[in-house]
C-alpha cells in the first residue's frame, strides 16, 4: 500500500523541519545537550514525532549530517559549474568550503559537534569519511592536471588540514576570521605551493 502524495509531503516537510530543529539545538546546546525534548521544542512539536519519523535519536543526527554534506555537495556544484580551468575548479571548491553560506559560525561549530563524535559513532564516522574523501578527490582531480600526482597530492593534504584548521578557528571564535580572509589565506598558500605551475591553470 502506497503512502498518499499529501500525507509523504507532510511527512517530508516534518522530517525536514526535524533537521534544522536538531541543527539549532546544537548550535545553542551543544551536541549531548540536545536532547529530544529541546529539538521538539525547537521544532514546536512532540518528543514522539523524532521516533515516529527517524525511529531514534542517533538516527535523527545521522540525517542532520547528511542534511550538512548535501548542502556542502550543493554549493560546490554551483561553484564548479563557474569554473573552466584546472586552477578555477581548485578555486572554486576552496571557495565552496569557505564562503557563506557555508563557512558560517553556526556551521562550523554543528559540523565541529559532530567531528568530536565519530570516535564514538560508527555511521557519523562513516559519513565524514565519505565527506572528506569527496573533498579530497576533488581537489586532486583538479590538482593533478597541473602538477605530477605524487605533488598534488602532497598539496592537497595541506590543503584539506588548512581548511580544516579554518573551520575549528570558526567554530570557536566567529570574529577570529572572515570568508573573506580564510580564502586569502588558502588561496595564497595554493598560489605559493604551485609556483610556475599556476601560469598553465
Amino acid at each position: 500500500m502506497t503512502t498518499p502524495p499529501r500525507q509523504r509531503r507532510h511527512r517530508n516537510e516534518s522530517q525536514s523541519h526535524l533537521v534544522d530543529a536538531t541543527i539549532s539545538a546544537i548550535y545553542k546546546y551543544g551536541f549531548h545537550e540536545a536532547t529530544a525534548q529541546r529539538i521538539a521544542e525547537e521544532a514546536g512539536l512532540s518528543a514522539g514525532n523524532i521516533h515516529y519519523h527517524f525511529g531514534s535519536k542517533e538516527e535523527l543526527f545521522a540525517a542532520v549530517m547528511r542534511q550538512l554534506m548535501s548542502d556542502i555537495s550543493d554549493t560546490l556544484v554551483r561553484e564548479l559549474g563557474k569554473a573552466d580551468t584546472p586552477l578555477a575548479r581548485a578555486h572554486a571548491i576552496i571557495h565552496a568550503n569557505l564562503s557563506e553560506p557555508l563557512y558560517t559560525h553556526r556551521n562550523c561549530f554543528v559540523w565541529l559537534q559532530f567531528w568530536s563524535e565519530t570516535a564514538r559513532s560508527e555511521e557519523l564516522a562513516r559519513l565524514e569519511r565519505i565527506n572528506a574523501q569527496r573533498f579530497h578527490r576533488n581537489l586532486l582531480d583538479a590538482l593533478s592536471k597541473l602538477l605530477e600526482r605524487e605533488d598534488a597530492e602532497k598539496i592537497v593534504h595541506e590543503l584539506v588540514a588548512m581548511v580544516d584548521g579554518l573551520w575549528i578557528r570558526k567554530a570557536q571564535d566567529n570574529a577570529a576570521v572572515t570568508p573573506e580572509a580564510a580564502q586569502a589565506t588558502v588561496f595564497g598558500y595554493l598560489e605559493r605551493r604551485l609556483g610556475a605551475a599556476a601560469g598553465r591553470g
